[in-house]
């Protein structure tokens, strides 16, 4: 991966700005720190497809700072880490002429980076859910090997690894996130320490 580089953007973009409240987000959602303490962080998005409308609706978001997702990261079992590690091994070479394009051409656009799965190459308009996730650094959004996007046909690949620990611990990790059962119908469980 000679090829890949970081950049920096002007500011975070407003993609990546919370959506309850327009703005970038200030804390960390789960210990509440504000984000302005830390020079790096996370971001992750959930969308599910409205195919009646033809456009895509977000389902849940944070923000987590480097300690917070160190320590999810940490509950993930040692089983769970290496058939992670496997799996995106296995789908590394879509991700690798990804990130050499980009970098490449220098197409430092969100539109570019996050309108195809970065794993598996699914158009994300074809997804009927998938996630976007981000780095923050000095309040601007890193390009480097995020923001990657993980597509539904991933994330169910992803879920057929999972031991029945880590599982249950990103189902606590996702609790502290959303309210009400329509969660359930989503294939999705946070990505802590995956970011």
């Amino acid at each position: 991966m000679d090829n890949i580089k970081k950049y920096l953007s002007e500011g975070i973009p407003t993609f990546f700005h919370s959506y309850e409240t327009d703005n970038p987000f200030d804390m960390c959602t789960f210990c509440t720190e504000p984000l302005s303490r830390f020079n790096k962080y996370g971001i992750e998005k959930v969308f599910k497809q409205n195919k009646m409308l033809n456009s895509k609706e977000i389902v849940y978001e944070y923000a987590i700072c480097w300690g917070c997702a160190t320590s999810m990261g940490g509950e993930i079992s040692e089983d769970s880490r290496s058939a992670i590690s496997a799996l995106f091994a296995k789908h590394n070479t879509h991700l690798i002429h990804k990130l050499e394009y980009l970098h490449g051409t220098e197409k430092y656009s969100l539109d570019s980076w996050i309108e195809r799965c970065s794993l598996t190459g699914k158009e994300t308009r074809l997804c009927d859910e998938f996630a976007v996730s981000a780095i923050i650094e000095d309040n601007r959004l890193v390009y480097e090997h995020s923001p990657m996007v993980v597509s539904d046909d991933f994330m169910l690949k992803l879920q057929d690894v999972l031991s029945l620990e880590t599982k249950e611990s990103f189902d606590k990790f996702r609790e502290q996130l959303v309210d009400g059962p329509f969660i359930e119908d989503l294939i999705f469980s946070p990505t802590p320490g995956l970011i």
